[in-house]
């Protein structure tokens, strides 16, 4: 298991939230998707507009899960952290490649991001959380 703060830069970082921007690309889910998988989807649409926005506290109320917003905190604030991410933004994609896989209360989804020109893929983990439903809970 990561540490609190490995995953925190993980998922600052790893999303390229640090040295480039978000910006708002096609729907990540099909039209025709339902269940958990049309909500992740729209949980990662979330995401990238939050970041766009560069809307720190809807990243950490809405897209984060609890136990990330708690590892951010203990690493310097949620808020804090991805403010400062934020602050280095150009230019960034963000797309699903292969669906959204569910396992119960977990689920994962394979993105892909474009850092510098150059296209980087990495999993996003979600958790269902017992009251604000589906979160992102870690990358890898």
């Amino acid at each position: 298991m990561r540490s609190p703060a490995a995953i925190a830069a993980s998922l600052c970082l790893g999303l390229a939230l640090g040295g480039c921007s978000l910006t708002s690309q096609k729907p990540t889910t099909p039209a025709n998707t339902s269940g958990p998988a049309a909500s992740i989807g729209t949980l990662i649409d979330n995401f990238k507009s939050d970041g766009s926005s560069a809307n720190e506290t809807k990243i950490c109320n809405d897209d984060l899960s609890s136990a990330l917003q708690q590892a951010l905190n203990a690493h310097g604030g949620c808020k804090t952290d991805i403010t400062n991410q934020l602050a280095s933004v150009s230019t960034f994609t963000l797309t699903t490649t292969k669906g959204v896989e569910v396992s119960g209360n977990t689920a994962t989804a394979v993105v892909q991001s474009t850092y510098d020109g150059k296209t980087r893929n990495a999993t996003l983990h979600f958790i269902k959380q017992p009251k604000g439903g589906w979160r992102i809970s870690g990358i890898s």
